[in-house]
């Protein structure tokens, strides 16, 4: 199974009425995508978190070392939502995978609707990460469980990425 989530989408899900403030976005995002590291890790599922971006001049995408997630940017000329529908097609006519697409856009769940697609919405998502973060600060091993991105990676590619996640090289 392969997870494709619509990344902003679901964030905005999150937070309810509050929204993503420009200042507390980059932080949100890092926690987010640091959710959805760990539910996949434990689901054991291929993930592809997919974002918009207003400036870039080209879609970027990177995959997470160590990790089942790719980070997808899409660029100022295309949205997330195309991004999204040409990834269920091509997973679709390259394997045989069930695919989850998390998202409340209307356009996604409309391209979502097919067989072997499974639709999310975002409110079921959220609560599938709640709960794994629940199992894992109860659970009696939580001080050996190294569940967070800081944890699996060595420092310099944690500067690395911090680096692409600020638009240097």
């Amino acid at each position: 199974m392969i997870y494709i989530i619509d990344g902003y989408n679901v964030m905005h899900a999150m937070e309810g009425d509050g929204g993503l403030r420009a200042g507390e976005l980059e932080e949100k995002r890092r926690r987010f995508v640091e959710g959805v590291i760990s539910h996949a890790a434990s689901m054991g599922v291929k993930t592809i978190i997919v974002f918009d971006s207003a400036q870039a001049r080209a879609s970027k995408s990177h995959s997470i070392q160590g990790t089942p997630v790719t980070l997808k940017f899409a660029s100022a000329a295309e949205s997330a939502d195309v991004i999204i529908g040409r990834l269920v097609q091509q997973h679709l006519a390259g394997t045989r995978q069930r695919i989850r697409v998390v998202s409340a856009d209307w356009e996604v769940q409309k391209g979502a609707m097919q067989p072997r697609v499974e639709r999310i919405p975002p409110r079921h998502f959220i609560a599938e990460i709640k709960n794994l973060e629940k199992r894992v600060a109860k659970s009696t091993k939580k001080d050996r469980i190294r569940w967070k991105l800081e944890h699996k990676l060595d420092v310099e590619t944690l500067e690395k990425l911090e680096r692409l996640r600020r638009g240097g090289r």
